[in-house]
């Protein structure tokens, strides 16, 4: 079965390379059907000089020049810190990172004992007891809606937050 073709083939290499499958090379005898005149010929394109404007860059507006010139600006760096700057920045950081493992360790010494005193509560219990059973069991509920949670900034005083739930009907 010979695929269906746009090209007027006058060459039998051509024609017997696509029956075999195999990559011919097309000679300039082949013409595609709108070519009415004879073969295209290749144009030279001329590239368009580009004009100089008035600092404008692609057209942005002025607004956009200023913020892309302000976060291109070149960082200050701070001058260099003598020897004593240098001891004194040392000791802080010293002291900073012994004040850390000290916290680090306090709540990890914590949360250790309450852990060995809950596991050892929940030892002492009776056994085969309901009081056991229901201190064993693991509560998977969520906190009520009500509670007061924790949260980065003060409430908005004479704010009432109901007014913008969603009631359900």
């Amino acid at each position: 079965m010979m695929p269906v073709r746009a090209l007027l083939v006058r060459s039998h290499t051509v024609s017997t390379a696509l029956r075999y499958s195999r990559p011919a090379t097309f000679s300039p005898l082949i013409r595609y059907f709108s070519d009415v005149d004879g073969p295209k010929q290749r144009l030279v394109k001329v590239k368009k000089k580009e004009k100089k404007g008035k600092g404008s860059d692609g057209g942005r507006s002025r607004d956009v020049e200023i913020l892309i010139a302000c976060l291109d600006a070149p960082k200050s760096k701070p001058p260099p810190a003598d020897d004593e700057e240098l001891q004194r920045r040392e000791q802080i950081l010293k002291n900073y990172t012994v004040g850390k493992f000290r916290q680090h360790n306090q709540e990890n010494h914590d949360l250790t004992c309450k852990l060995k005193l809950k596991q050892h509560a929940m030892k002492m219990l009776p056994k085969n007891s309901k009081l056991r059973e229901k201190a064993l069991e693991i509560d998977n509920t969520m906190p009520p809606r009500w509670r007061k949670m924790p949260t980065w900034t003060p409430p908005i005083p004479g704010f009432d937050p109901s007014e913008f739930m969603i009631q359900e009907e």
